[in-house]
């Protein structure tokens, strides 16, 4: 099980590299990973959609 540092880094790594088809790729790899049967990739591909997710909707910027 990757730590939160290394799911957040990736989270934020593919945020950068799919734009806003982020989500959608995270999610298409914990399909795949879904159907190889690999329980531990499936389980570490849904904590990186969900950071993504999470990441989305934080507040950016300074309060006004």
């Amino acid at each position: 099980m990757l730590s939160a540092v290394y799911i957040y880094r990736a989270a934020h790594l593919m945020m950068h590299e799919y734009r806003n088809n982020a989500e959608r790729e995270a999610a298409r790899c914990a399909d795949q990973m879904l159907g190889r049967g690999g329980r531990d990739e499936l389980l570490t591909w849904f904590r990186i959609w969900r950071t993504i997710v999470v990441m989305r909707q934080a507040p950016t910027g300074l309060p006004t």
